[in-house]
């Protein structure tokens, strides 16, 4: 492989991390939500990098869909077509005991891929209504399955918060499914 689509870049919401995420075709060109965050400190979010050629170089845009202060990564986009919506599903990072880790998976939604509100958002799970993972909720995946939106996602059934980096291993895969249309609050 000789091409490298980006790479991290010094002073941008990308500076630290670059990662490859879900890749939406719009007319001739292709977007990839990725996840990107910065360093010291950390904040994560999301971003958008274009091409019209995946097997070329690809161009972040300059800023990130949504604040860094949402600390977001890892979205797995839906589109219902009854209210001309997209649903970005991404996991939340928080804080316990001075330890990050992937606490919730959020919503986003929007009617148009290149502009997003932070205010238009909602929990889908965490501590509060996951049945068996009570600390780590995270890398959620969006399938549509006949009238049904499933959600592939991982935690962690141990009652107990895993120390240090086991906070990321060990962990298993939970699925979840809402009928569809997926609706949104009213405003």
């Amino acid at each position: 492989y000789d091409i490298t689509p980006f790479k991290p870049k010094p002073e941008t919401y990308y500076s630290a991390t670059a990662s490859p995420g879900q890749i939406i075709k719009q007319g001739k060109s292709y977007l990839m939500f990725f996840s990107a965050s910065t360093d010291k400190p950390i904040l994560r979010t999301i971003g958008i990098a274009r091409t019209n050629n995946p097997d070329s170089t690809w161009t972040p845009d300059p800023n990130p869909i949504l604040p860094l202060a949402e600390q977001i990564e890892n979205s797995s986009l839906y589109f219902e077509t009854t209210s001309n919506t997209w649903f970005l599903f991404t996991n939340h990072v928080g804080i316990k005991d001075g330890m990050e880790y992937t606490d919730a998976v959020w919503v986003y939604w929007s009617k148009d891929l290149n502009k997003w509100n932070p205010k238009n958002k909602a929990i889908v799970f965490d501590s509060k209504n996951s049945k068996w993972s009570k600390q780590i909720i995270g890398l959620p995946t969006v399938i549509k399955v006949d009238s049904k939106l499933v959600m592939l996602y991982d935690g962690n059934k141990s009652p107990l918060m895993p120390s240090g980096i086991k906070s990321h291993m060990n962990r298993d895969i939970g699925m979840a499914w809402i009928r569809l249309p997926l609706v949104t609050p009213e405003p």
